[in-house]
């Protein structure tokens, strides 16, 4: 098996304390909520500035490298007894790949035709589109998006959160192929029932 980076294993980390916070980082209060938690669970203080370089929140002109003590504390918050424990467990290899989406999510299968979904994700994206049946949605309206009106595509479910991939772009009756919505911060959604 392939030994993983210290990227991985830094990504892994981040991703198992935003499991056992129940959030993601996206904002100065998260970071604010993350410090509180650790120090609730841990009795140890960790400054929010920290945490924000150690998920890239904070931009640098040098490459940020955690100290021991930011690794150590993580990982007593996430369950282990130092950074060098974690490292050693499956879990820091398994959390890098996989893990249960316990986000607001949305499946097709709930919707009737004719519904209406507003999808928003950054910066300033906005599109409506209308529920055609069988996973097939239309655009119906967009605002700073690549996404048209009358574009057609083909997804599942929506998450919360979470980026948004579309297959079977479709405009003008030409296939363009699959398209990513919010890469980065996820997308929003919220529905208007009708039709």
């Amino acid at each position: 098996m392939k030994e993983k980076t210290c990227e991985e294993l830094y990504a892994a980390l981040r991703s198992a304390t935003e499991r056992i916070a129940g959030r993601k980082m996206h904002t100065p209060r998260d970071f604010d909520y993350l410090a509180m938690c650790i120090s609730d669970a841990t009795h140890t203080h960790i400054s929010p500035t920290t945490l924000k370089r150690f998920w890239g929140y904070l931009k640098s002109s040098t490459e940020y490298v955690p100290r021991q003590f930011t690794l150590d504390l993580l990982s007593i918050f996430v369950g282990y007894k130092d950074w060098g424990a974690y490292c050693s467990s499956s879990s820091a290899i398994d959390e890098v790949n996989s893990d249960f989406i316990k986000a607001p999510s949305l499946y097709t299968t709930s919707l009737s035709r004719g519904n209406t979904l507003k999808l928003m994700w950054n910066p300033n994206r906005c599109i409506k589109i209308k529920y055609m049946g069988e996973d097939m949605f239309e655009v119906v309206e967009s605002i700073n998006s690549k996404l048209q009106a009358g574009d057609r595509f083909c997804c599942g479910c929506f998450i919360d959160g979470e980026p948004l991939y579309l297959t079977r772009l479709v405009r003008k009756d030409k296939v363009l192929g699959a398209y990513v919505c919010g890469q980065d911060d996820g997308i929003k959604y919220s529905i208007e029932r009708g039709g």
